[in-house]
Parts: structure tokens; C-alpha cells; sequence
């Protein structure tokens, strides 16, 4: 039985600057809970943060980013992908616990008295949207033969085209005629 512990990616408040204090951090995707059908996280995702201090308010922005194998969905060979999230929002730091609600995705409520500021949920979502919904090798990626099944990619096939349905022959002769 293995125990999995959350490692938690946390700005010290006390060390953010008001011109600004950078923080890096890197942290392996089972650290962070990350994980996506299909998708292996070999490397760690490193985390770059600027954190400016104004006031009551901590603006946040940077990147996350990790390199991740992942099947393309044309070939479905597995390739290497870099995955770069932005990183971006506001958290504003009140006295009172009844206003400490937000309904604004890029604007977080904490009180006053919190010590760290925990981003991991940030980095997690901002990988896992950076992920592509298609992800390709490369953009001029063949594919498999439909007939056979080849990668297209790596070998011709023998196969003949598909019969195109004779409905189309009209449209298919205006487009020879041009």
C-alpha cells in the first residue's frame, strides 16, 4: 500500500516584495496530483511565479511548464510535447471571513491572518488546459491508411483510394471545369 502525499506549492507571503520576489519551484506531477488519461509526466513541471505585494492585494503571474509524452491522435505514435501553461491572477487579502468569496476565476479571496499562499491547484489546472485536445507529432502528420491501417508517415500503402459517393460527381466536374 503506497501512501501518497500532497506536496503543496506555497508562496510565503512574508517574502513577497512590493516591486516584485520570484519563486521556482519544481515538483514531479504525482507530487502535485496531476494526471490525465493517456498522458505519461516524465519530467517535473517547473514553476515560475512573480509575486508583487500592493497593498491589500497579491498580483501573481508566470508559467508552469513540463514536458510530457502523449499519443498523436493521427498516428498514434507516442512523441514528446512540451507543455507551456501562463500563469495569472489576483489574490486580495481581507480582515472580515463573510467576504471571503469570489465567483472571478483569475481573483482569489484569502484573510489577512494566512501566512502562505498555496498555487497548486493553479499549476494543476493551467497544465492540464495546456494539454492539446488533438495532439499531433507534427502538423503535416499523415496519419494511418484507413484501408490497412500503415502509418502513412513511415510507408506508402497500396491501397486504393475510397469511391468517392456518385452523388458528388456534379460538384466534383464544376471543380474540374475551373
Amino acid at each position: 500500500m503506497s501512501l501518497l502525499i500532497t506536496v503543496f506549492v506555497k508562496i510565503e507571503i512574508r517574502q513577497i516584495k512590493p516591486e516584485g520576489s520570484e519563486f521556482n519551484f519544481s515538483k514531479s506531477a504525482d507530487e502535485l496530483e496531476i494526471s490525465a488519461e493517456g498522458v505519461k509526466f516524465p519530467s517535473p513541471i517547473e514553476v515560475d511565479v512573480t509575486a508583487i505585494l500592493t497593498g491589500d492585494e497579491i498580483i501573481c503571474q508566470g508559467e508552469a511548464y513540463t514536458e510530457v509524452e502523449i499519443e498523436c491522435s493521427r498516428c498514434l505514435e507516442i512523441f514528446d510535447l512540451l507543455v507551456k501553461a501562463h500563469l495569472q491572477f489576483v489574490v486580495q487579502m481581507l480582515d472580515t471571513t463573510k467576504e471571503l468569496t469570489s465567483d472571478n476565476e483569475d481573483f482569489e479571496v484569502i484573510p489577512k491572518t494566512q501566512t502562505s499562499l498555496d498555487i497548486s491547484q493553479r499549476v494543476r489546472e493551467g497544465i492540464l488546459l495546456a494539454l492539446p485536445l488533438k495532439p499531433l507529432c507534427s502538423e503535416d502528420c499523415k496519419g494511418l491508411c484507413p484501408m490497412c491501417g500503415i502509418n502513412l508517415n513511415e510507408s506508402e500503402c497500396d491501397c486504393l483510394p475510397d469511391k468517392t459517393d456518385e452523388r458528388w460527381d456534379a460538384l466534383k466536374k464544376l471543380f474540374d471545369n475551373q
